[in-house]
């Protein structure tokens, strides 16, 4: 061997850093990893949130769309379609006639909504909800017509 690999094969003692270079301790980055995991925690109830928000948004948004198509059928066939034809009257009109609606969409929670005509709620007309997130009719988390 000669005497530049022998220098090579020695191990370098480790320099001592300078003040003020010292390497982080582990306390101090599991604080740093605690703060990032609360941050992390706040901004994800911020977000479901925003999403259950739009859901509801997108239910209301369809619930009007549904009343629009109820009211063109009623000006063409001078009544709202009943309970048993329900919403599928809409996209399958009596006599083959045009459709209304191309597609009858469920509820953003992929339920169907609930009509029914006469409404209960609205005699005249009728009554539509969706039944939201849980998918029980008749709770707090309804969106009504109503």
């Amino acid at each position: 061997m000669n005497q530049t690999q022998m220098t090579h094969s020695k191990r370098q003692p480790r320099r001592r850093p300078r003040p003020g270079q010292e390497g982080l301790t582990l306390i101090e980055i599991l604080v740093v990893v605690a703060i990032l995991g609360l941050i992390a925690g706040i901004v994800g109830i911020q977000v479901a949130n925003s999403l259950s928000d739009a859901k509801r948004d997108s239910a209301d948004l369809q619930m009007n769309r549904f009343s629009e198509a109820l009211d063109l059928y009623k000006i063409k066939y001078n009544r709202y379609p009943n309970t048993a034809e329900g919403l599928p009257a809409l996209k399958n009109p009596p006599g083959g006639r045009k459709p209304i609606m191309e597609t009858i969409p469920k509820d953003p929670w992929n339920n169907d909504y609930v009509y029914v005509s006469p409404g209960t709620h609205n005699p005249s007309k009728y009554d539509l909800l969706s039944k939201g997130e849980d998918g029980v009719a008749d709770t707090d988390d309804d969106i009504k017509n109503w």
